[in-house]
């Protein structure tokens, strides 16, 4: 599943749930914790896009709260999408095939039976997502911050042709055909003014990622970028439900809680009969740009 810098034109408030903790302070009074919420629950997971490419459904359970395992990838009896029998490509991964690619406003059903509390029977759950509209990337260019005009940092500017009423919009930026934008903290949410700018072309500028000589990597290191790097941007026009959840997994992933107040309850999903997970959509355009010579980029 790919996640994305964000962008939303109406504003909705996401529903956090709280798990309040008596923190006050000389409290001695011993707490029990309620067992039902933290044993292993069923994930199901999947998105949908326009590009033509692999695209599975992952089917797995989450670890007991208190143990020590990782959360392991479960077969099912059967994975459908609009009615057509999944394969089983790998433990509790389920593809369309390697040439899929979804239809711009079709809407697919995802149904799944498995028997996750082993009784002897399949439960049975589905989700739905309408693939939306491709917004095309008509221009990407670098823009930089200094008076010169021709040194770092740099920033993105996408340009597209946004659509009267409700869009959801992300990207993902690829540095020679490396993914950097693979972890949450990486993407970039922010909310357009409806009255001024819905339905207008868009000239955006993405802040999440400076360019600079250097980026923040992964295990504290630094993704290098050099004079003659490839920078692509694909700007993805996401499913009400899809941005939903990356919208909430991103402020889970902040930890920005109020001071004595427990983490939030666990991202919402659209996965009906109980079990955890998205299953979304989105439709894809792309556009490169290269990074010029200049004194703030080494060169190979």
């Amino acid at each position: 599943m790919e996640f994305h810098f964000l962008v939303m034109k109406n504003k909705r408030s996401a529903i956090l749930v709280l798990i309040l903790l008596p923190l006050l302070a000389g409290c001695t009074e011993a707490i029990t914790l309620r067992s039902e919420d933290m044993e292993p629950r069923l994930v199901i997971t999947g998105t949908l896009s326009t590009v033509t490419e692999y695209q599975v459904i992952e089917i797995s359970s989450t670890a007991p709260y208190f143990g020590k395992d990782m959360p392991v990838n479960l077969n099912a009896t059967e994975v459908r999408l609009n009615g057509e029998k999944l394969a089983n490509d790998a433990p509790g991964i389920y593809s369309m095939g390697q040439e899929f690619a979804a239809l711009e406003g079709e809407t697919y059903l995802l149904e799944v039976w498995i028997d996750y509390d082993r009784d002897g029977q399949d439960e049975y759950y589905t989700a739905t997502t309408t693939v939306p509209y491709v917004h095309t990337l008509e221009s990407l260019v670098l823009r930089s911050l200094i008076p010169s005009g021709n040194d770092t940092p740099f920033v993105l500017i996408a340009g597209f042709q946004d659509t009267p009423g409700e869009d959801y919009y992300g990207g993902a930026l690829w540095i020679n055909n490396v993914l950097y934008s693979n972890r949450i903290l990486r993407y970039y949410i922010h909310t357009l003014n409806d009255y001024t700018q819905d339905g207008e072309f868009l000239r955006y500028p993405v802040p999440e990622w400076f360019i600079t000589k250097s980026l923040v990597w992964d295990n504290g290191e630094t993704f290098d970028l050099y004079a003659g790097d490839v920078l692509t941007l694909e700007l993805q026009t996401l499913s009400r439900e899809y941005y939903k959840f990356l919208e909430e997994a991103k402020i889970e992933k902040n930890q920005q809680f109020p001071l004595f107040s427990g983490p939030r309850g666990n991202v919402t999903g659209n996965i009906t009969g109980g079990a955890l997970g998205i299953f979304g959509s989105y439709a894809s355009s792309r556009k490169s740009v290269t990074l010029p010579e200049c004194p703030g980029l080494p060169s190979r």
